[in-house]
C-alpha cells in the first residue's frame, strides 16, 4: 500500500477505536481536514478487515457532491486501487476483493434506514439529520460509529447528548490542524474573526455557538418545488476551488418564492456546468464577472444572461428577496446551511452593520442574480439575446 500523509485526525480516530469506544465524536471548524481523514482512515480498517460501512448523510445529492467525492479521490490518487467494476452506481455500493463493501446512501431514504445491519456507520455532517434518523441507524450498527460535523446548532441538539455519552469519544478539531491548507483558504477563514464572532467561533475555533445577526432569520422548508410556480428560472454562481458553482432554481407563488437547490460543486467545468443546466431546461440568470464562461454556455444552445452587478446591487438583490416569504425545499440541505449561517458583518464594537459578510452565500448569490435579472429585469443586454428571449417584459 502506498504511503499516505494524513493529518492528527486520523490517529485521533484510529485511537478512540483502538480503545473501545462505541461512538467518535468529530467535531471541528471549517477545512479541519476531519473528512478526508476519516475516509482514509475507515478504507484503511476495511481493507485490513472484512467489513460493511455506511455512509451515510441527510440527501443523495449532497452525499454524492462531497463525501463520495473525496471517497473516490481518495481511491484513485491516494490508494491507486479504485476500480470501476467495482461500483455499482445505481445502488451506490462499492465492493472489495476482500468482501468488505462500502454503501453510500441518505437519511431520505427510508427503507435503507430501517434496512440492514452495518459494522460501522459514518455519518457526515450528522447536524444535518434528526435523532430519529441517528437512532435507526445506530440500532442497526454493531461495530463503532463515526459523526462529523461544524457545531453550528444549540444545546438542545441530540450531538450534545450524545457527546456527554460514556460510551462517545469527543474531540474537537480546527483549520490549524490541517498542515495542507492553501493560504487563500486561511485567509478567508481567519477573515470571519473580523466580520462576525459566532461564525468565527463555529468554523474559525470550532466551537458550539448559533448564530446571530441572520440575514434571512425566518424561512420554510416545504417538501417539493410546486409544480404551478410562476417565473420559474435558475439562478447560477460560478465558482471553482475553494468556492462551489451553485445552481438553484426559483419561482414565486402565493407570495413565496420557492428555492431548489440543483447543484453544488467545486471543481467544476463549463461542459459539467453546461450538463447540469441542460436537465433543467430553464432561463438561466448568471454572475456576470466572468463573460467567458457566460458566453462558452450560451454558445451550448442555453438560453442564460448576465444579472447587472450594479452599484448596491447586492443590497437590492437581497431587499428583493426579502419581500417573499423564502420556501427552501427540504433537500436543499446547503441551501438551509447558508441560510443559518448568512449575517450581517460586525464593527469593532460587535454591532451589525448594514453589510453581509461575503460567505455561506453561494446559492443565495445565485438566487440573487435570479431577483435582479428575472424579477428586476436589470440584466445586461447583448446582441445574442434580447430581454424578450429570456422573458423579461
Amino acid at each position: 500500500m502506498p504511503i499516505i500523509q494524513t493529518t492528527k485526525i486520523f490517529t485521533t480516530v484510529d485511537n478512540a477505536v483502538q480503545s473501545g469506544y462505541k461512538i467518535v465524536s468529530a467535531q471541528g471548524s471549517s477545512r479541519s481536514s476531519k473528512t478526508y481523514n476519516i475516509l482514509i482512515y475507515l478504507l484503511s480498517y476495511i481493507l485490513a478487515n472484512k467489513k460493511s460501512l455506511s455512509i451515510v448523510r441527510k440527501t443523495l445529492p449532497a452525499l454524492k457532491g462531497s463525501v463520495f467525492r473525496d471517497f473516490k479521490e481518495i481511491m484513485q490518487d491516494k490508494f491507486k486501487i479504485w476500480d470501476n467494476r467495482c461500483m455499482n452506481k445505481s445502488e451506490m455500493v462499492y465492493t472489495f476483493p476482500n468482501g468488505s463493501f462500502v454503501e453510500f446512501f441518505s437519511t431520505d431514504d427510508e427503507q435503507k434506514i430501517r434496512g440492514r445491519k452495518r459494522n460501522i456507520l459514518y455519518c457526515n455532517e450528522a447536524n444535518e439529520i434528526s435523532f430519529l434518523e441517528w437512532q435507526q441507524l445506530i440500532m442497526r450498527t454493531t461495530d463503532f460509529s463515526i459523526v462529523d460535523y461544524n457545531p453550528s446548532f444549540s444545546d438542545e441538539h441530540w450531538l450534545c447528548e450524545l457527546n456527554k455519552d460514556s460510551r462517545t469519544y469527543h474531540f474537537i478539531s480546527t483549520y490549524k490542524d490541517n498542515p495542507f491548507l492553501e493560504q487563500t483558504i486561511i485567509d478567508e477563514i481567519e477573515s470571519l474573526e473580523h466580520k462576525n464572532r459566532v461564525l468565527w467561533t463555529v468554523y474559525g475555533l470550532g466551537l458550539q455557538a448559533m448564530a446571530e445577526g441572520l440575514v434571512f432569520p425566518e424561512f420554510e422548508i416545504v417538501d417539493e418545488f410546486p409544480v404551478n410556480a410562476k417565473q420559474v428560472a435558475a439562478g447560477l454562481d460560478f465558482g471553482y476551488s475553494s468556492d462551489p458553482t451553485a445552481i438553484v432554481k426559483c419561482g414565486i407563488l402565493d407570495g413565496g418564492l420557492y428555492l431548489d437547490e440543483q447543484c453544488y460543486r467545486t471543481h467544476m467545468l463549463t461542459s459539467e456546468i453546461i450538463k447540469e443546466l441542460k436537465k433543467l431546461g430553464l432561463f438561466v440568470y448568471a454572475d456576470s464577472a466572468d463573460p467567458r464562461l457566460i458566453q462558452e454556455i450560451a454558445n451550448a444552445g442555453i438560453i442564460i444572461f448576465p444579472a447587472d452587478k450594479y452599484k448596491g446591487s447586492v443590497m437590492g438583490g437581497l431587499f428583493k428577496m426579502m419581500e417573499y416569504k423564502l420556501c427552501v425545499t427540504k433537500r436543499s440541505v446547503n441551501y438551509i446551511r447558508e441560510l443559518k449561517n448568512y449575517v450581517y458583518e460586525q464593527n469593532k464594537d460587535g454591532k451589525f452593520i448594514n453589510q453581509p459578510i461575503d460567505a455561506y452565500n453561494h446559492l443565495i448569490d445565485g438566487t440573487r442574480y435570479y431577483t435582479i435579472g428575472k424579477l428586476l429585469g436589470k440584466v445586461l443586454t447583448s446582441k445574442q439575446y434580447s430581454k424578450e428571449d429570456l422573458g423579461i417584459y
